[in-house]
């Protein structure tokens, strides 16, 4: 909106602005912008359950707005942590947590499938050899969804979508607002139209080694 005068012009700018991206998946049309993003573009980065440059996509979710802050707050630890001489925010900013329906024709959980040996190596904090190849794998034979324990917030679980067809709905539910602040040794959130806070101190992020190296 500030290159812009008027709705028109925004829609306008807007529509020059999809045309440049890369075109939605066919099966991912239907849904909303948020549903659809995940599977929209190739990996940039190695992820839990996809390859650098992998074209087919993977939507993370979590079971718990809590899993999901834990996610989040981990990311923005190791940021800071490994960028010493930039300051953090001085205001809190805001993120917004939505929820997803998920009906889904096959779903992995990896807690109940697998024994601990293997279960420590899908995951693994900072190697995704085990996980992506345990992807694959799963998609050849079929399978939607992955349920996985959460290696930020172990006590929480998350999914991961592997296809389109696993939403059950074609667009979110339940938006909240959530105010983050990060401070020099943690990072708390409070629901900003509610009481819910989180607190997460870096040291609860120790068991990656990244974090750990640096506190």
């Amino acid at each position: 909106m500030k290159l812009v005068d008027d709705a028109e012009a925004q829609r306008t700018l807007e529509e020059l602005l999809d045309a440049s991206k890369p075109p939605v998946p066919e099966p991912c049309r239907h849904l909303n912008y948020l549903f659809f993003t995940p599977f929209r573009y190739p990996a940039r980065r190695p992820t839990r359950f996809r390859r650098q440059g992998d074209p087919r996509g993977v939507f993370y979710a979590a079971e718990s707005v809590e899993t999901a802050a834990a996610e989040m707050a981990f990311y923005k630890t190791l940021f800071f942590l490994e960028s010493p001489e930039t300051d953090p925010p001085a205001s809190p900013f805001e993120l917004t947590a939505f929820s997803a329906l998920i009906s889904t024709q096959s779903c992995l959980d990896t807690d109940r499938e697998f024994d601990a040996a293997f279960l420590e190596q899908i995951l693994d904090p900072v190697d995704y050899v085990a996980s992506t190849e345990l992807a694959e794998t799963a998609r050849d034979r079929g399978c939607e969804t992955l349920r996985y324990r959460s290696v930020r917030a172990p006590q929480g679980f998350n999914v991961a979508l592997l296809s389109c067809a696993s939403f059950g709905e074609a667009s979110p539910r339940d938006r909240q607002g959530w105010w983050f602040t990060i401070r020099s040794e943690r990072i708390f959130a409070r629901q900003r139209f509610g009481s819910r806070e989180l607190d997460f101190p870096y040291t609860a992020f120790a068991n990656d080694p990244r974090i750990a190296s640096l506190l």
